[in-house]
């Protein structure tokens, strides 16, 4: 073994106690190591540091622990067992910096939106390695596994799972994808490489969804001739009021502007102040925007009603309504992480699940929503010989 002889085992504490404590005690020969620490002075219900007679150490830590206690050591290998918060993770690989390996077993439930971008996404076969199964790998009855479970014992576990969890506990697929609002959203369909929208055949429609502790988010749809509508550009920055329109003007460039829409709390002023809003800021920059609906719920079944598509093989029997250039990751990037909201805590199970979603990645969401309720509809092009002698607020 290459690196340092110490290492650590991360999971629930229930599961640390009930679980991988006593598989240790089972698999280890009873004169080949030694619990350093007893439960006593470690103040934890399970045996908590582990010593071996081949100089090998390691510790057992609790997700439920701060990411603080998980510093100050320097470790060449790490076990993970089931879904960790971030910081937790990233101060485990800080402990790898003399070199070391991290091993992680899971099924993706709670937790799991960070772990799917930051490493399920970015495997390379190299730094990080993926390897994924579904339940029936640790089905005994069946040829060629070496699994452990009978096909009757996996029938009866699956049929008591909820149906929210299935997917996850059965195929492994993300869980924080399963309650995503969007779920007909799919890449392999509705994610597409960017082509030419020129001036004439295109009319472009832009959203702008703006906060004032989060950046500002602008979309451009651009709508064909026969009412096909594409996400082509994003802009997802911070910055005073020259810079953003600025920015704005420059993603509108070359393209035949309808008409823009804003959030509607950006027309408000405070009163605490004698600032005027950020809309009529944007009117002295030389951009003027409507107005967007405020209807959460209407924008989601619209948006819905464009993603659905109907398939046999390669073959479209239904088109969606919209698709998405590749190159707007920040919009692919919420579709696939805007979530419904769920209570937590003990009552929980006692209630229907919350009929909102949950308040957070929802910026350039909220834009489509705005755009397609506004049922945008392609234009033709009435002369104008340039993105320069086109106003858009005429048609507003």
């Amino acid at each position: 073994f290459p690196f340092l002889k110490r290492g650590r085992i991360i999971s629930d504490p229930t599961t640390l106690k009930n679980k991988i404590v006593p598989e240790l005690k089972k698999w280890f020969p009873s004169n080949r190591y030694e619990v350093k620490y007893s439960t006593r002075k470690d103040s934890k219900p399970y045996e908590s540091y582990w010593i071996t007679d081949t100089g090998y150490e390691f510790d057992l830590m609790s997700n439920e622990q701060d990411a603080k206690e998980f510093e100050s050591v320097d470790l060449g290998w790490a076990m993970l067992d089931e879904p960790s918060k971030k910081d937790i993770y990233i101060a485990t690989v800080a402990r790898m910096r003399r070199g070391g390996i991290i091993f992680w077993g899971m099924t993706p439930l709670s937790y799991s939106a960070w772990i799917k971008e930051d490493i399920y996404d970015k495997a390379d076969g190299e730094n990080i390695s993926v390897v994924t199964a579904d339940v029936w790998a640790n089905c005994k009855d069946i040829v060629g596994t070496r699994g452990i479970l009978s096909k009757v014992d996996i029938d009866r576990m699956i049929s008591q799972y909820p149906e929210n969890e299935k997917k996850a506990r059965i195929n492994g697929e993300f869980g924080h994808l399963l309650g995503r609002v969007h779920n007909l959203f799919t890449p392999e369909v509705h994610v597409i490489k960017p082509f030419e929208i020129n001036y004439q055949d295109f009319s472009v429609f832009c959203a702008l969804d703006t906060h004032p502790r989060t950046p500002d988010a602008f979309s451009v749809m651009a709508v064909d001739e026969k009412g096909q509508k594409y996400i082509i550009d994003e802009l997802w920055m911070d910055g005073k009021d020259m810079a953003i329109a600025s920015a704005i003007k420059a993603k509108e460039s070359g393209l035949r502007v309808i008409k823009r829409l804003i959030d509607p709390s950006a027309m408000n002023d405070d009163k605490r102040t004698d600032e005027v809003n950020f809309g009529q800021r944007l009117v002295d920059q030389g951009l003027n925007f409507e107005l967007g609906s405020k209807k959460m719920m209407d924008g989601i079944r619209r948006t819905d009603e464009a993603l659905r598509y109907e398939k046999i093989g390669d073959l479209f029997i239904k088109k969606p309504e919209l698709f998405i250039f590749s190159t707007c990751e920040r919009t692919i990037w919420e579709f696939n992480n805007y979530v419904w909201d769920e209570y937590r805590g003990i009552t929980s199970d006692e209630k229907d699940p919350k009929s909102k979603p949950k308040d957070k990645d929802d910026h350039f969401m909220e834009n489509i929503h705005r755009l397609l309720l506004l049922e945008p509809k392609f234009m033709y092009h009435t002369g104008y010989s340039s993105h320069d002698d086109f106003d858009p607020n005429a048609l507003i």
